[in-house]
């Protein structure tokens, strides 16, 4: 049995190999941004302020309202495609990082229990249902009511932080829970409540890498790939799995021995002779 690491350790663990899976997501995602910003310089910049000009609106005035909606328009779009993409791509990049990790049992054990396909596709539902929209409402009031503690430098956005920690570490935790495991929805908040302190360091490290600009859109997908992880140490040592130590490619120079046992050819040599 490997021992158990801190939950807060799992979304800046180095796992290059298993970050590949996160890369058709991400590109998706930057696609999309570059084309919704360039959309709307193109098109709704000099419509809202030719818009705003006929209205004699100033000019300054203008072009600053019409920039500033462009940018809000730009971002509500963006957020619609993300909230399209993640239930698309959020449970293909959890179970490629499980698969890659070797315990391809998980879903085989999904598949014994023989659920009607019905509950199968009403808990998906449910748990897609739960992510893209109860979750993410609750992170943005979590953001909202937290943002007076961004007043403290370093101190306030750590315990924003930790405050939003529990929402994001159960939001990535739903899918495993209730589609893989056959948890209800009441059991997977049961769970999230009896390992608060677990879920509130893995999502407060979580919730503060989505929190750095531009590098956001990697570390949201990154973070998935954190949670298999952790969901995966966690497997492991529940039915007693020991990973195989791996052996140092540039092992310690041992000194050469003085034993009798051990001589070279020409200490043998005069020996002989």
């Amino acid at each position: 049995m490997t021992p158990k690491l801190p939950s807060f350790t799992f979304p800046i663990r180095d796992e290059q190999e298993l970050w590949l899976v996160t890369l058709s997501p991400i590109i998706l995602t930057l696609i999309f941004s570059i084309f919704s910003i360039g959309a709307s310089i193109k098109f709704l910049l000099p419509a809202l302020v030719g818009k705003f000009l006929e209205w004699n609106w100033p000019h300054w005035m203008s072009w600053f309202v019409s920039i500033i909606s462009t940018i809000l328009e730009s971002a509500i779009l963006n957020l619609i495609f993300f909230m399209i993409l993640t239930p698309i791509f959020q449970d293909l990049v959890f179970d490629r990082t499980l698969k890659a990790r070797g315990l391809g049992r998980i879903f085989d054990d999904e598949e014994e229990r023989n659920d009607p396909k019905l509950v199968v596709c009403w808990r998906n539902l449910r748990s897609s249902v739960l992510v893209t929209l109860c979750l993410v409402v609750v992170k943005i009031l979590f953001i909202i009511l937290t943002a007076p503690l961004q007043l403290l430098p370093v101190l306030g956005t750590v315990l924003a932080c930790y405050i939003s920690g529990w929402p994001t570490a159960w939001s990535q935790r739903l899918h495993y829970d209730i589609e893989l495991r056959g948890f209800k929805v009441s059991e997977s908040y049961h769970h999230a409540r009896d390992h608060k302190w677990d879920y509130a360091s893995f999502g407060s490290v979580a919730f503060g890498l989505e929190l750095i600009p531009v590098f956001n859109i990697v570390f949201l997908w990154t973070n998935i790939v954190g949670a298999s992880l952790w969901i995966a140490e966690e497997y492991e040592n529940e039915i007693g799995i020991t990973k195989p130590i791996k052996k140092d490619a540039y092992p310690v120079a041992q000194a050469p021995s003085t034993s009798a046992t051990e001589q070279t050819p020409l200490l043998q040599q005069q020996q002989d002779a």
